[in-house]
């Protein structure tokens, strides 16, 4: 038992050796998620927490609003924290705030997206991750929050993206091009081209329906395309987005490469919709990721 914990520890320590300078040091790594709070309804920062704390990531957060329950529900009350987030930003930069990776996720307002320009300025370094998820719609729809404005703002974060997390809408609308039913591989890679050379490094189109099967495909600047095909299973739900950037971001931060980042977090997604079917939770519930969580620890050890 004894050994057995010890070697455990040693596999922690082994994630987290990293460099500064010429000195060596062990430390946790560390993510801010600026994104929403709803107290009910898995999804955003709900979501993203437990995910890549038991990835072994620490988090920060930076709430943009807070919901009495998310948007998916009849009725919601939602406290705007526009105005609080330049001295939320403030104080951590007292506090000489160091990240590994910055993830966004919901933002309400073009304004929002000029204060997380913001926090890119002040908290981007050469070696932080980006992780850029730009939540405007589904399903061939934008959401009723997005205005022109804001998909505007939502191309000029795209550029600041190491990682970008569009699904087949938010591609479409980042890129103008006219939704339609049925897109064909070489037009959605053309999106994928397309987002590329407008600033982000990397791209993961995720949650494209093919007949029986759900696709992404991957891209990395001046790569070769890949496609990652799996069976369709349960229907997609609310959280079901925040909860693939959260293992994507923990699985990348381990230094796995996008191809494998994007399939851990679609198998995941996938693993986590049907044990919420086989609970028969409510949709409006989101998923019942917390099932399976514990399947993510093994994922997480040094190689």
């Amino acid at each position: 038992m004894e050994e057995s914990r010890k070697q455990n520890e040693n596999q922690i320590l082994d994630t987290t050796d990293q460099f500064e300078g010429s000195r060596s040091i062990l430390r946790q790594k560390k993510a801010a998620l600026i994104n929403d709070l709803s107290g009910l309804g898995r999804c955003s920062l709900s979501v993203q927490l437990p995910v890549l704390s038991v990835m072994q990531i620490e988090c920060l957060l930076l709430p943009t609003c807070v919901l009495s329950n998310h948007t998916g529900y009849p009725s919601f009350y939602l406290r705007d924290l526009t105005e609080d987030l330049d001295p939320m930003m403030a104080e951590w930069k007292k506090q000489n705030v160091e990240v590994d990776a910055i993830v966004t996720g919901f933002l309400s307002s073009e304004k929002q997206i000029h204060h997380v320009l913001h926090f890119l300025d002040l908290f981007q370094k050469p070696q932080t991750l980006v992780v850029v998820d730009p939540v405007m719609g589904d399903h061939g729809k934008a959401y009723p929050t997005i205005t022109p404005a804001l998909q505007k703002a939502m191309r000029t974060l795209t550029d600041r993206a190491d990682v970008l997390l569009p699904n087949l809408t938010e591609a479409c609308l980042l890129t103008d091009t006219e939704w339609k039913e049925q897109f064909s591989r070489i037009e959605i890679e053309a999106m994928a081209v397309r987002l590329t050379e407008m600033g982000a490094r990397k791209v993961v189109i995720s949650g494209i329906e093919e007949g029986n099967k759900i696709c992404d495909c991957t891209l990395e600047k001046g790569r070769q395309v890949h496609w990652i095909e799996s069976q369709k299973s349960a229907q997609m739900r609310s959280g079901t987005g925040d909860l693939f950037c959260a293992v994507l971001t923990g699985a990348l931060l381990h230094d796995q490469s996008l191809e494998q980042a994007a399939r851990m977090a679609g198998d995941f997604v996938r693993k986590a919709l049907d044990v919420t079917e086989k609970l028969n939770v409510p949709d409006e519930e989101g998923t019942a990721f917390e099932m399976v969580l514990c399947d993510l620890c093994p994922q997480c050890e040094a190689k």
